[in-house]
């Protein structure tokens, strides 16, 4: 397995990241894992699922959506679960996807915690439909 930092670039704080590739044979497709309210892409289940989906064939997104932890303050301006609004939430992982969809991976498996759950649902149901 291969894990790359990453920046995906939004208007405002780029949206940071861990890329996961599989070394061992084909890529067969990627995972966006989407975290719950107040987490971030390297604690609990982001930090030791993507090996495991690597394991499989699935290249996998964990990244930070502007609700990561509970306040961030990477610049001047606060940031972080307290701040972050679900429409900002849809945008950072309509970002996100877009990034793998320029890797090549147009219809990522959406995987979501807690509220990333919820978020994972919205993404799905406003999904465009991709030829199979």
């Amino acid at each position: 397995m291969h894990a790359e930092l990453v920046s995906i670039s939004t208007p405002g704080t780029p949206l940071d990241g861990l890329f996961y590739e599989p070394r061992n044979g084909p890529t067969r497709d990627a995972a966006m894992l989407m975290h719950g309210n107040g987490m971030n892409f390297y604690y609990g289940a982001w930090g030791f699922l993507p090996p495991h989906l690597a394991g499989i064939g699935l290249a996998a997104l964990a990244y930070n959506r502007h609700g990561h932890d509970t306040v961030s303050a990477r610049t001047r301006t606060a940031e972080g679960n307290a701040f972050q609004t679900t429409a900002e939430a849809i945008d950072d992982n309509e970002r996100a996807a877009h990034w793998l969809g320029e890797r090549g991976f147009a219809a990522p498996v959406v995987i979501g915690h807690r509220n990333g759950g919820m978020l994972a649902a919205e993404h799905l149901a406003n999904r465009p439909e991709t030829p199979a």
